[in-house]
């Protein structure tokens, strides 16, 4: 195994508050204020209070500078108390999304990231090249959640039995640097708890996802604009590009607005500049639909 400095390369540990929004292993729609242990060019390591599976798919915002992306759950690295740790990819592998420059990984980290694995259901065998954040839950779980073809399904896979070599030292080394790398001068954290290999979800993988996920939702949004002042709207749904909101009052097409999404009166709201992009008249309900579209380059406030 290489030295803990050569596989620290390729993850900067950072905490940064960002939103969460999806639905947990329950299926109930949740939208997290919460934060980063480590950054990755490939994805994040992320604490939740919420149970999530391997292979779903959620939505992250920076809260700094409002951006968004969509992100896979790769699996879960740790637990303390009440509050898990999961590392999360990109589902756009290209974008520079943290606006960080990551060293490229050394030639001894290129080697250990390929592991060949074999499916737990089919016994289907494969040799990979995985992402760091792939890695290292791999290494904690002694396997991972991905898609097998032959099974149609995402299984759990394990080492093949000729790679069967166990790896302590790199286990320990990503539970500490997990829950315990915001501060490398802090005093250690607890002993932190591996997570059980997940059970293999039931559903079947999309390799063609949507350019924009959209994630349904029910919570309370602002729309502010010159001419409605702060109108309280039912959010339906969100994705990385904006959202889709139901309102009494009407809206025009290509109007500008500010949204707040979710909304907590009385709270520190962070408004968002968007455009009005479609409006459809429920007229049973006596509302409208409208369709939001974020103005890309613009700050909030």
């Amino acid at each position: 195994m290489p030295p803990e400095g050569v596989r620290r390369l390729s993850r900067i540990p950072k905490e940064m508050h960002i939103l969460l929004v999806g639905s947990d292993t329950e299926g109930k729609i949740f939208s997290e204020q919460t934060k980063t242990v480590l950054l990755s060019r490939h994805g994040a390591g992320i604490v939740s209070r919420y149970k999530l599976s391997a292979e779903q798919e959620l939505i992250l915002r920076r809260l700094d500078t409002n951006k968004e992306t969509e992100v896979r759950v790769v699996g879960q690295i740790g637990v303390e108390g009440e509050v898990y740790t999961y590392g999360v990819a990109f589902l756009d592998a290209m974008q520079n999304f943290w606006r960080m420059n990551f060293p490229a990984s050394s030639e001894a980290e290129k080697r250990m990231q390929v592991v060949s694995l074999e499916c737990g259901s089919c016994q289907t065998r494969e040799t990979v090249e995985q992402s760091d954040l792939e890695s290292d839950v791999y290494l904690v779980n002694d396997g991972i959640v991905r898609y097998c073809k032959k099974c149609g399904s995402s299984t759990f896979w394990k080492r093949a039995s000729e790679d069967a070599e166990e790896a302590p030292v790199v286990v320990e080394m990503v539970q500490s640097r997990v829950m315990g790398w915001v501060d490398e001068e802090e005093a250690a954290p607890g002993p932190v708890a591996v997570a059980a290999p997940p059970e293999p979800a039931p559903a079947t993988r999309q390799d063609n996802r949507r350019k924009h996920v959209r994630t349904k939702v029910n919570f309370k949004a602002c729309i502010r604009s010159s001419t409605n002042g702060d109108d309280m709207v039912t959010c339906l749904n969100v994705s990385r590009g904006g959202l889709c909101f139901k309102s009494q009052k009407p809206y025009a097409e290509k109007f500008r607005i500010e949204v707040a999404a979710p909304y907590t009166p009385g709270g520190q709201n962070l408004f968002i500049p968007a455009e009005i992009v479609y409006v459809h008249e429920l007229k049973d309900e006596k509302r409208f639909r409208c369709g939001v579209a974020y103005r890309k380059g613009e700050k909030g406030r």
